[in-house]
């Protein structure tokens, strides 16, 4: 008796990670067809890694979920962190450097301690 020939799945070679070339461009050409513009650099968000204190992560989650009801106020942790720094980096211009922007960086910053 011969055996039926194996029926191939419509899922393979597909992958959750890597989806196929023709989706990407569907979902891009939706995308930019629906917001009309690009995002500029300058207001493009941009994920970033840093080390925080457990104290500082867990005010600034409770402040975040605190807050979230309030009209006006930052809507999550990401928007808090942003507009905190956005205001220090104001004061540190106008305390450090005239009021003025920080030159552009030259290349990555060094790794490693810092020279006292």
């Amino acid at each position: 008796m011969a055996r039926p020939e194996r029926m191939k799945s419509a899922l393979a070679g597909s992958s959750p990670v890597d989806p196929p070339e023709n989706s990407r461009q569907t979902h891009d050409t939706v995308s930019s067809a629906e917001t009309g513009t690009q995002p500029s650099p300058d207001n493009a968000k941009q994920k970033r890694s840093y080390y925080l204190y457990q104290s500082t992560v867990d005010d600034l989650l409770n402040a975040a979920e605190a807050l979230s009801a309030t009209p006006g106020a930052p809507r999550g942790p990401s928007d808090l962190v942003n507009a905190a720094i956005e205001d220090y980096l104001e004061l540190l211009r106008n305390r450090f450097n005239d009021g003025a922007p920080f030159p552009q960086r030259t290349g990555p910053l060094a790794r490693g301690p810092r020279i006292r």
